[in-house]
């Protein structure tokens, strides 16, 4: 598992969130909720490694981030953020296929096992049609799901999102829910992503995790969290 306690996390020194503490375990699947500018992106940043905290630890499986290698954590994490990505003249295989960096040579040479998960990938996000297009070309909801597959072919225990739905319709929506759905439960990988559509994720995720206006992380199961009154404090739902 995941675990981090009394967690202060910010940018340059300056604490954004404070006295944060929870766990996610493998197999779980998480809405991190809370208004524009409360501090999600930035706490999703210090659970992955892509900014320090500025006190507290993060543990995974009881040994600290920092004494991870960077190969040992790309091995356990994987994240898809809302920054733009520019990739001129990479085709989506090539940009999927780079999610396996982690496991495979020096020379980046893929192997029948790499294969048989970057097949795995293409099967499950339905972007067969679009392997052999460049990055550069796609819609932002297809460029969203080429994401996705990078971080997936990872293998990673743990999967991290900023806002994965922005981009897309809502039928394309609804398919990522069940998609994530799967990839937690059924590939017991531990996934945490930010959202503002709770009717989206309430009859999908096990917890969800509600950042209030004060900077107090919140987590109950959907249906404590909708009674609870939370919800409709924070968002005037």
């Amino acid at each position: 598992m995941i675990n981090f306690q009394n967690l202060t996390v910010g940018f340059n020194n300056k604490p954004v969130l404070s006295n944060l503490s929870g766990l996610i375990e493998e197999g779980q699947l998480i809405a991190l909720m809370g208004i524009n500018g409360v501090g999600k992106s930035c706490f999703l940043k210090s659970m992955t490694g892509l900014i320090n905290p500025i006190s507290g630890e993060i543990k995974i499986d009881n040994k600290s981030f920092k004494d991870y290698t960077n190969l040992e954590m790309a091995k356990n994490l994987a994240v898809v953020l809302t920054d733009k990505v520019q990739v001129d003249f990479l085709k989506v295989e090539e940009l999927i296929s780079l999610g396996r960096s982690p496991h495979t040579n020096f020379w980046g040479d893929l192997e029948e096992n790499d294969n048989q998960v970057l097949n795995d990938v293409i099967k499950l996000l339905k972007i067969d049609s679009i392997y052999d297009r460049y990055f550069s070309d796609l819609s932002d909801g297809q460029k969203q799901k080429v994401l996705l597959a990078r971080a997936l072919v990872q293998g990673p225990r743990y999967l991290f999102l900023d806002e994965p739905t922005t981009y897309l319709d809502i039928p394309s929506k609804i398919e990522l829910m069940k998609i994530l759905r799967i990839v937690s439960h059924e590939k017991k990988v531990g996934v945490l992503f930010s959202t503002h559509d709770l009717d989206l994720v309430k009859n999908v995720v096990d917890q969800i995790w509600l950042v209030d206006s004060e900077g107090t992380l919140h987590k109950k199961s959907p249906e404590d969290m909708t009674q609870s009154g939370l919800l409709t404090k924070n968002f005037n739902i």
